[in-house]
């Protein structure tokens, strides 16, 4: 970097105010007219845009009302599509992300015969827990099958038509599975509670039952047609009276039941041809 001593930098700012009212006087005697022509057609085309800028600002300041009006509507109906846009783009997204954790369920259970269905409806009562699927007889679903998501348990078939079928989630208190403790396969009974203000408990272990809370519960494989080692969800609160030889434990659902759009149906096991 250089740099200038103090003597220097007088000389310099003297030097400069020289030039300057050196070349006022030769303006004055126009004898720069020569030079300022070229300079002019330079800058001409700097000055032509900054012209048609003011313009542009200028109609745009003295349009219409109308006219105002009409952008904002077009501006709307373009944000309007891109929020639509953006919300179709999510749902494919979640439709994707399904489609891939139930293609990781049948290479993991190969052994399972499941069929994908979507989620049509639910009880519109609320008086109860179920989902309507869009498969039904024709694909091969019964009564009693079990349904996943796709890791965890959603319930079971209660009711089956030709293109369709209600499914009880494992949380109605009409819901009853035979399930186990992950950790030393004690098993009991799952039983649905959230018509008493619960989700699920798991009742008739044997009281000397090591058990805590984060426990996995899973299938036990003892009622019908629901196979073994499905994931139900896990403990959240141990219930145990040592007076009455009882050991109830609280199970907490892994998924959200409202937010599901498809699910599969295990329509064969692999013990029946």
């Amino acid at each position: 970097m250089i740099s200038l001593t103090f003597r220097q930098t007088v000389v310099l700012i003297l030097v400069s105010l020289m030039m300057c009212v050196g070349l006022i006087a030769l303006d004055q005697q126009h004898r720069l007219d020569g030079a300022k022509s070229p300079a002019e057609q330079l800058i001409q085309p700097f000055q032509a845009a900054m012209s048609r800028a003011g313009d542009s600002l200028h109609h745009l300041r003295s349009g219409s009302p109308s006219d105002v009006q009409q952008q904002l509507q077009q501006v709307t109906v373009e944000r309007n599509q891109l929020l639509a846009d953006n919300a179709k783009l999510k749902d494919l997204q979640q439709q994707v992300a399904e489609l891939q954790k139930q293609l990781g369920f049948k290479q993991s259970r190969p052994e399972l015969k499941v069929v994908s269905a979507n989620v049509v409806g639910q009880d519109p009562n609320g008086t109860t827990r179920t989902l309507v699927i869009d498969q039904g007889a024709n694909a091969g679903i019964q009564v009693g099958m079990a349904v996943i998501s796709p890791d965890f348990v959603v319930g079971q078939v209660t009711d089956v038509s030709q293109d369709r079928a209600r499914v009880t989630l494992a949380i109605d208190s009409s819901s009853r599975i035979g399930a186990m403790l992950q950790s030393n396969n004690a098993s009991g009974v799952l039983f649905g509670e959230w018509q008493t203000g619960g989700q699920m408990q798991l009742r008739y272990l044997d009281p000397a039952t090591s058990v805590k809370e984060g426990d996995v519960v899973v299938t036990s494989g003892q009622t019908a047609r629901v196979p073994k080692g499905l994931v139900v969800g896990k403990v959240t609160r141990i219930n145990r009276d040592v007076q009455a030889a009882e050991l109830n434990v609280d199970v907490g659902p892994l998924i959200n039941f409202e937010t599901m759009q498809s699910v599969m149906v295990i329509v064969g096991d692999g013990t029946q041809p």
